[in-house]
C-alpha cells in the first residue's frame, strides 16, 4: 500500500527502535477478520433479511454486476433504468457508484449470497482494524496499545452494527483512515505522490457517500496544525482538490437533487447547536468514556509537542481526521445517527495510544500500558456488553415460494409492507432470481401510495378498498405478498390491502403464511389476474426511476 510499505524498524516515541515484520500485519488482519465474522454470527446476520438501506446496498451492487457479467451492448444508464423497473431499490445516485462496482467484482468472484456480501464487509472492518494496529505501533512502539486500539474499534458498538450490516459507513470509515495515512506521509516527506494518493482515496470516499466531504476539511486542519503553512504555495497541496473536482463534481451536481431529500435538517446554526451535544454524546458512549478522555489526552499532548520531529505529522492528521468528522457533522444537516461518526472511531483510538504512551513514558512505568488498556475495556462494559440481533422480516422463506409459483406471462408481485420489510423482499426476490432481472417486484408504496423521500411521509393514495382492487386489477398483478403487524403499527396502506383481501375472499387465495404471533406474512394469488398475459411496457412504467444519476 502506498505510504504504508512495511518496514523492519519503526521508531517508538522514546527514540527506540521496534520490531515490526509484515507478516505480523497480516496475522493482526486474520484475528480481526474472526472477530467481525463473530461479530456477524453473534447479530444473527446469515440468517436475516437486509435492512432498507442494507437492501438498496445489495440490489444497487447485484445490478451493477449483472450488467458487467451480461457483457451486453447496452448503456448502463438504460441497464440500470430497467433493472430498477424490476426491483425498485437502486441506489445510485443517491448514493455514489464506486462501492457497488467494489461489490459486483466480489460478486464476480464470490458469488451474490448473503454470506458473501456480508464477507466483503467483514473483510473491509478487518482491513480497517490492522490499520488502526499498524498505525499504534507507529505512534507508541506497543503491540499492547495496539492490541488494544484495534480491538476497541472493532468491538464498540458503532463498529460492530455497521459490521453486521451491508452499510457504506465501514467502507467510508476505511477510506479516511486511508486517506489520513497518506497524507501523514505526505507531511513528513513532501513528496507529491503521497498527496495524489490522497486525492485517490477521497475521490474513491466521495463516490461512495456524501459524509466523506469531511476529508476537505483535513489539509487544512493538518497544515495549521503542523504549522506547514509553506506547502500551500506548493503545487502538490491543491493536486487533490483539483482531482476531486473534476472527478466528484459533475456527479454531485447531477444527483444533488436525489440526495438533498434525505437531509433531516437544514442549514444553520440551529442544527450545529442541536449536533454538537448530541454527536459528543455518541463519542463518550462509542466505546466509554475513558477512551475518548485518552483520546482528548492524546490530542493535548500533540498540540504541547507541536513542531517535534518524530510522530508529529501522523498524530497530526488523527487530530485533524477527528476534527473533520465532527465539524462536518456540526455542520452538514443529514442527519444525526450514530453510525455517521464511525470515521472518527480511527483517529480517536489512535490518539488514545498517543495519551497513554505520553503517560507512560512521563512516569517511565511500563505497567500503565496494560492497567489503562484493562481500565478503558471495563469501563466500556456498559455500552459495548451485547449486540442486538438483526431484525426479521419472514420473508427468506415467502420469497422461494413466490418464484416456485412465478408466472412466466405475468411475471409480476405486489409488495405491501412497512418500509424496512418492503426492501428486504425485493432483496430476497433479487437474490433468487436467475435470469434477473426477469420478475416484477411491484412496491405497494409505489402503486397505492405517495409521497417524499421519508418514510413518515408516504400517504396512501386511495381510501377505499374497491379502489385498491381496482388499482391491482389495472396492472393484472397475480400475487400479493403481505406482512401485517398484529400491533397495527405499519403504513396505512398495509391495513387498507388486509381489508381488500378480507371483503373479497374469493379473488385471495392464499398460498402461505407464516406468523410469529408478532407479525403474519401471507401471499396470495389473485384469481383473474393470474390467467392474464402482463402487459410489459406498463409494468416497467409503474416502477422506472423518477431520476437516475441526474440522466
Amino acid at each position: 500500500m502506498i505510504g504504508l510499505e512495511p518496514t523492519t524498524q519503526e521508531p517508538t516515541t522514546t527514540g527506540q527502535r521496534y520490531d515490526l515484520w509484515s507478516g505480523e500485519l497480516v496475522s493482526a488482519a486474520v484475528a480481526m477478520l474472526a472477530v467481525a465474522l463473530a461479530v456477524q454470527w453473534r447479530a444473527g446476520a446469515y440468517g436475516a433479511e437486509f435492512g432498507y438501506d442494507e437492501s438498496a446496498h445489495y440490489v444497487s451492487g447485484l445490478a451493477v454486476h449483472d450488467y458487467l457479467r451480461a457483457f451486453r451492448v447496452e448503456s448502463p444508464v438504460a441497464f440500470i433504468a430497467r433493472y430498477h423497473s424490476a426491483y425498485p431499490l437502486i441506489g445510485i445516485g443517491h448514493w455514489g457508484p464506486f462501492y457497488y462496482g467494489v461489490e459486483a467484482l466480489w460478486m464476480m468472484i464470490f458469488g451474490w449470497s448473503r454470506f458473501s456480501v456480508l464477507l466483503l464487509t467483514a473483510v473491509v472492518t478487518a482491513a480497517t482494524g490492522a490499520l488502526v494496529y499498524r498505525a499504534s505501533i507507529q505512534i507508541a512502539g506497543s503491540r499492547v496499545l495496539a492490541a488494544m486500539a484495534s480491538f476497541a474499534f472493532l468491538l464498540s458498538p458503532l463498529a460492530r452494527s455497521a459490521t453486521a450490516a451491508v452499510l457504506l459507513d465501514m467502507p467510508i470509515t476505511l477510506l479516511c483512515l486511508l486517506s489520513m495515512l497518506v497524507y501523514a506521509r505526505y507531511l513528513e516527506t513532501d513528496r507529491g505522490r503521497y498527496a495524489m494518493w490522497f486525492g485517490v482515496f477521497a475521490t474513491a470516499g466521495l463516490l461512495v457517500k456524501g459524509n466523506a466531504g469531511c476529508l476537505a476539511l483535513m489539509p487544512p486542519l493538518a497544515v495549521a496544525l503542523t504549522g506547514r503553512w509553506a506547502l500551500l504555495r506548493r503545487a502538490s497541496f491543491w493536486l487533490p482538490a483539483f482531482g476531486v473536482v473534476v472527478v466528484v463534481g459533475p456527479w454531485y451536481y447531477m444527483t444533488y437533487g436525489l440526495i438533498a431529500p434525505g437531509f433531516r435538517y437544514h442549514f444553520g446554526l440551529d442544527y450545529t447547536a442541536t449536533a454538537i451535544p448530541a454527536n459528543a454524546e455518541i463519542l463518550a458512549t462509542a466505546f466509554g468514556p475513558l477512551l475518548l478522555l485518552a483520546a482528548l489526552g492524546g490530542i493535548g499532548r500533540m498540540l504541547a509537542e507541536r513542531g517535534r520531529v518524530g510522530k508529529q505529522p501522523l498524530c497530526a492528521c488523527a487530530v485533524a481526521l477527528f476534527g473533520a468528522v465532527i465539524g462536518f457533522q456540526a455542520i452538514v444537516p443529514t442527519a444525526i445517527q450514530d453510525r455517521y461518526l464511525l470515521p472518527a472511531l480511527p483517529p480517536m483510538a489512535l490518539l488514545a495510544v498517543h495519551g497513554i504512551a505520553w503517560l507512560r513514558d512521563r512516569l517511565n512505568k511500563n505497567w500503565i500500558v496494560p492497567a489503562c488498556a484493562v481500565a478503558i475495556f471495563a469501563a466500556a462494559m456498559p455500552w459495548s456488553l451485547g449486540l442486538p440481533a438483526k431484525m426479521r422480516f419472514h420473508v427468506i422463506d415467502v420469497a422461494a415460494v413466490v418464484w416456485a409459483n412465478r408466472l412466466l406471462d405475468n411475471p409480476s408481485v405486489l409488495i405491501v409492507m412497512d418500509g424496512e420489510a418492503e426492501g428486504a423482499a425485493i432483496a430476497e426476490l433479487a437474490m433468487r432470481d436467475p435470469a434477473r432481472p426477469s420478475l416484477f417486484a411491484i412496491r405497494g408504496s409505489r402503486l397505492l401510495a405517495g409521497g417524499g423521500y421519508n418514510s413518515e411521509e408516504i400517504v396512501p393514495k386511495f381510501s377505499t378498498e374497491a379502489e385498491v382492487m381496482a388499482a391491482i386489477d389495472a396492472y393484472a398483478i397475480p400475487f400479493v405478498l403481505i406482512r401485517y403487524e398484529a400491533i397495527g403499527n405499519q403504513w396505512a396502506i398495509v391495513d387498507l390491502v388486509k381489508r381488500t383481501q378480507l371483503a373479497q375472499p374469493e379473488r385471495w387465495s392464499r398460498v402461505y403464511s407464516y406468523s410469529d404471533g408478532k407479525a403474519t406474512v401471507a401471499l396470495y394469488r389473485i384469481r383473474g389476474n393470474d390467467i392474464q398475459k402482463a402487459d410489459i411496457a406498463q409494468l416497467r412504467a409503474l416502477s422506472a426511476p423518477k431520476a437516475l444519476g441526474g440522466f
